[in-house]
């Protein structure tokens, strides 16, 4: 009865966070923001996952420094996080892993890093150069980490995001003289996403050392394009290989006791609770820019944030339904030694070990906790510009190419061979000028 009561506490906030997101994704930042402050300030389990999704309402409000502020605070202490926590281990083994400390997937520490690049874009770019070679770096981290637990591919689920290396291209081409660095840079883009194909004129740009032509400055529109990855809750098939990865951690277990206790069996189980990748719809596919009244460009994707999400959970999912098998063993033993102990044998035995077993494990939940307005596709459009003032106009695209919502529009001065940038994010219909 304690373990149903503690868990049906999991529902209200749940629907908050999916409340809020909705929220953000129509135009209602008021209400997004208060919801996911609420949420963030509390101590309950789902607090971090929400304030990552604050910093992003505060990034869309235009508070970038804000965003930027929250996003490194959140990135060092998921950094300061054991990598066990023994008591919300037991915890989880108890209840299920919603119990244990939030820890972003892999590919949610990479993007806190690319949005803190992104901030700083916003308010200046002092520091963005280095939160971009920081997301390259986690992401070949976890490269490392998965070839080390044996995944053959992991160099290909983690290859580098090209918004990294992007960035650091634009940046060391706009001090006109590291265009080797740019140059190198810009080659990675081209090999890590080679449909992105400004990249290739960026290269031969970069070659022969011309930042713009003479007259003209740089106009980077970065945009957090559609609504991203979230986690929803399926019944997930157990495999060979995560019964595998359950029967050998069960025997280190044992082992690691000296021998005292046999390892538990593995009990037949033919799906589990897992937490899989969706992603919301959205009619957004690219924003279209136009400068007094003329289109000057479509924003093209450059990381395509959801099969990064899609292609990294999948692969972690051996480990994941593994962990769920082990709970599952755990509370079977459990139950067992219980009615033992009770004194319960034959019939009556059976019966309060699988009517036990079942409750317990009816009331399991899948770790949903994920940093949900994430954008589906980070996008981008460069373009030169003529020395002075433009009016310069923003558009949520359909799938036609068709404008949607009522668009932002912004006053930008162009200074001779100078990189101005303009971050906007759009959900849906609704565009956010963040600067």
């Amino acid at each position: 009865m304690l373990i149903l009561l503690l868990l049906s506490g999991c529902a209200a906030p749940l629907r908050k966070i999916d409340v809020a997101r909705d929220a953000f994704a129509t135009g209602d930042l008021d209400k997004s923001h208060t919801t996911f402050s609420e949420l963030a300030q509390s101590r309950r389990r789902f607090g971090d996952a929400a304030a990552l999704d604050l910093a992003m309402v505060e990034l869309a409000r235009g508070d970038a420094a804000a965003a930027e502020a929250r996003l490194r605070k959140l990135r060092d202490q998921f950094d300061a996080l054991p990598k066990v926590a023994p008591l919300h281990e037991t915890a989880a083994i108890i209840t299920d892993d919603t119990a244990r400390a939030y820890q972003p997937a892999g590919y949610e520490q990479v993007m806190i890093r690319a949005m803190l690049a992104v901030c700083s874009l916003a308010t200046g770019g002092e520091d963005a150069e280095s939160y971009a070679i920081q997301a390259a770096m986690r992401q070949n981290e976890l490269a490392d980490e998965a070839g080390k637990r044996g995944l053959a591919s992991a160099s290909e689920t983690y290859q580098p995001i090209a918004l990294a290396p992007y960035l650091r291209g634009v940046l060391r081409e706009a001090t006109h003289h590291d265009y080797d660095d740019a140059v190198r840079a810009y080659e990675l883009v081209t090999s890590v996403e080679p449909n992105f194909a400004p990249a290739h004129a960026d290269v031969v740009r970069a070659s022969v050392g011309a930042h713009s032509a003479p007259g003209h400055g740089v106009l980077y529109v970065i945009a957090c394009v559609g609504r991203g990855p979230v986690l929803e809750q399926v019944d997930a098939p157990t495999t060979s290989s995560a019964m595998q990865i359950a029967s050998a951690v069960i025997n280190v277990q044992a082992n690691e006791k000296g021998g005292e206790s046999r390892a538990m069996a593995l009990p037949n189980i033919a799906t589990v609770k897992v937490p899989q990748v969706m992603i919301p719809p959205s009619n957004a596919v690219a924003v279209g820019v136009r400068s007094g009244g003329v289109g000057i460009g479509v924003t093209q994707t450059l990381t395509d944030v959801a099969e990064l999400a899609k292609r990294q959970v999948a692969a972690e999912m051996p480990w994941t339904i593994a962990r769920a098998v082990i709970r599952r063993a755990t509370k079977e033993t459990t139950v067992a030694m219980t009615g033992n102990q009770l004194g319960l044998s034959g019939a009556a035995g059976s019966l309060f070990q699988f009517a036990v077993a079942s409750a317990w494990g009816s009331v399991e939940n899948a770790d949903t906790r994920c940093w949900g307005l994430l954008p589906r596709e980070i996008q981008v459009l460069r373009v030169e510009l003529p020395v002075g003032d433009h009016e310069i106009s923003l558009h949520s695209l359909g799938m036609r190419g068709e404008p949607m919502g009522m668009g932002v529009t912004k006053q930008v001065t162009m200074v001779d061979g100078h990189n101005e940038y303009m971050i906007v994010i759009a959900p849906d219909q609704m565009i956010y000028r963040v600067n």
